[in-house]
């Protein structure tokens, strides 16, 4: 059946077909076999047919046995009812659409997660924004039906900063992505004016905030760096490098460390044989492997090094072993990997693996695969390590906003000569947040902005204190009013 996608789609696919005849590599037996009633116009009746289905992927066989399949991932999904026929399901590609009647919640609440919804007001409450940023909104969302609560991240589609490009590129990283420690995507909508991606709800703070207030023993450091390394090892299994690990991108479902979740795939890629990517010079500074700073070529070593770079926060309670006052000076002590090691109160075996994974050549640094079998490992058990906090006053709340945890999309093109250039907004608040926009570049417009070794401008310092406030093993988290803020983490803002 003809109908039409939206013209104001981004994901309008114009190069491709509904149904293809051409051969997939997919197993027959990972696909689920329905009978639906679809409607004949040729005999003007409707029919039962046998459809199949896996993930995105639906297949039918015609009367000669020729086996059609097609891909639905954004297309344009809906429940219709029609009178004497029942509830059914539409699903529209391009300019044409299939409709299917019978028992249809399976179906939709599978293939829901593959495609684009209309109308997110008629079964959501849209409600308090949970984080801001020049690129996206993250607000608290209660579904109608049983006020149940999750996160949406909202795109402004009339801003001159929107990449459709790359929310569609994010979206098919995140649909990829299934691990207990990975931040499920759990349905798409759009609308004239705004993109709404929806998340599971994440409310008892981020990393950044529990090491700001949390001593760690070196066996908790040992058991919570393996979550992360084991995270990232099954988004390294996808073909995807995160590209922006930092204590701000590690969320917590319940608030011990069990339960930490990788979020954030904004500047997400996938790994390319030779090290090079559209928008090539991408991270936090502090956190970024040094040959992004160099503009080398890199790969998935480049998240071992940010890992390393949290699980030395994690040891030593120092926010990272780059950042000084001066902002240029950061940066350059992060491009050459200046790290003193002599702080790191450990035993031998785990600065071992940290110096393996903090290794300034990455042709000699060790993989996240090789890290997790090293043997510190060996002693890890699944029990919950429950988080020990600092007592605050009562009248005080534990937000777990950070002021690290923007994400931000630099353009080269209409950028000053800094290395990493800064918004306007980010001008007079400080090296803390200075030092924690991330940066993606083009690969061709890098030369329009000379590395840090080459360029003699300074940026905005401010004083930075490192020292260690007393810390206590009982502090009470807020959660009902953490939540405001811990979203600005996963806000990918982009400025121009």
């Amino acid at each position: 059946m003809k109908s039409r996608f939206s013209s104001d789609s981004i994901f309008i696919q114009t190069d491709s077909q509904f149904w293809n005849d051409q051969w997939i590599q997919m197993k027959e037996s990972d696909f689920k076999e329905d009978y639906f009633l679809i409607y004949s116009h040729n005999k003007k009746i409707y029919k039962n047919k046998v459809f199949k289905r896996h993930g995105p992927i639906i297949k039918k066989v015609k009367k000669n046995g020729l086996e059609l399949w097609c891909d639905i991932t954004n297309a344009m999904i809906e429940t219709i009812q029609i009178q004497h026929v029942g509830l059914g399901l539409r699903i529209t590609k391009n300019s044409y659409c299939l409709e299917l009647f019978g028992y249809i919640d399976g179906w939709f609440k599978e293939l829901k997660k593959f495609c684009i919804q209309k109308q997110i007001k008629n079964l959501y409450i849209i409600s308090n924004k949970l984080g801001c940023g020049n690129f996206a909104d993250v607000h608290r969302l209660i579904r109608k039906s049983d006020q149940k609560e999750f996160a949406v991240k909202i795109y402004d589609k009339k801003s001159h900063k929107f990449d459709s490009e790359c929310i569609i590129k994010e979206l098919e990283i995140l649909r990829k992505m299934d691990h207990t420690n990975v931040i499920t995507v759990l349905e798409t909508f759009e609308s004239q004016k705004s993109v709404f991606i929806v998340t599971e709800l994440l409310n008892s703070g981020n990393l950044d905030h529990i090491l700001s207030k949390t001593i760690l023993t070196e066996d908790d450091a040992i058991k919570g760096i393996f979550k992360i390394i084991d995270a990232l090892t099954y988004i390294h299994s996808k073909g995807v490098i995160h590209r922006d690990i930092k204590p701000e991108n590690i969320l917590f479902r319940k608030p011990n460390l069990e339960e930490m979740v990788i979020s954030d795939f904004g500047l997400a890629e996938y790994h390319n044989d030779e090290g090079q990517y559209k928008y090539h010079r991408c991270g936090t500074v502090g956190n970024m492997a040094p040959e992004i700073l160099k503009d080398q070529s890199y790969d998935y070593k480049a998240d071992c090094y940010s890992v390393g770079i949290i699980f030395y926060q994690m040891l030593t309670q120092v926010q990272s072993p780059f950042i000084v006052e001066d902002y240029q000076e950061t940066i350059q002590r992060n491009e050459q990997g200046l790290i003193d090691f002599s702080v790191v109160k450990s035993s031998s075996a785990v600065v071992n693996l940290l110096k393996q994974m903090l290794e300034l050549d990455p042709y000699k640094r060790c993989s996240l695969q090789q890290a997790r079998s090293n043997i510190i490992f060996k002693k890890f058990n699944r029990q919950t390590i429950i988080i020990k906090r600092k007592r605050f006053y009562q009248d005080q709340t534990a937000s777990s906003y950070s002021s690290r945890s923007s994400s931000i999309y630099q353009s080269p093109m209409n950028q000053p000569s800094p290395p990493l250039p800064i918004s306007p907004t980010y001008k007079y608040i400080g090296l803390q947040n200075l030092c924690s926009i991330p940066l993606r570049l083009r690969s061709n417009d890098r030369k329009l902005i000379p590395s840090p070794n080459k360029c003699n401008s300074g940026a905005n310092s401010a004083t930075l204190q490192l020292k260690l406030k007393n810390k206590n093993s009982n502090f009470k988290i807020n959660q009902k009013n953490n939540i405001t803020g811990m979203y600005s983490s996963i806000c990918s803002n982009k400025a121009n």
